[in-house]
């Protein structure tokens, strides 16, 4: 048998429940925007080097956005992106490209991270 203290508990557990997914819902339809209009700033002026980043990039936003996995190892997965990325697009280390790729990509996808519950925050507060 459940206390009322407990059924209220309940309650708030699953009204924070239904706004994180409204949360998600909306980031579901925003981050693949952004993922694209970046990957078009910051790729390294070739097709696949778009592809690429864009892939990455919406798969790193829906880890650390939407399934709040560990900030800093996707961090890694970009910077080991980027770095074969760069390889691959001018055949030697251009540390302009690099850096204005990899700057873009962690500054955004910790912008996401970190945000994240800030979103959710502020949404229970205005319900």
């Amino acid at each position: 048998m459940t206390s009322p203290e407990q059924k209220e508990m309940f309650d708030v557990l699953e009204k924070q429940r239904q706004h994180q997914q409204q949360v998600d819902r909306v980031m579901k339809i925003v981050l693949p925007i952004t993922a694209f209009l970046l990957a078009v700033i910051c790729a390294n002026m070739n097709t696949w080097s778009l592809i690429g980043t864009f892939v990455v990039l919406l798969v790193a936003f829906f880890a650390v956005g939407i399934k709040r996995l560990t900030l800093w190892h996707w961090i890694v997965v970009i910077l080991v992106y980027c770095l074969a990325d760069n390889l691959l697009s001018y055949g030697y280390f251009n540390t302009s490209g690099f850096s204005r790729q990899f700057g873009t990509l962690f500054i955004f996808v910790g912008i996401v991270s970190i945000g994240r519950p800030y979103m959710d925050r502020w949404l229970m507060k205005n319900s």
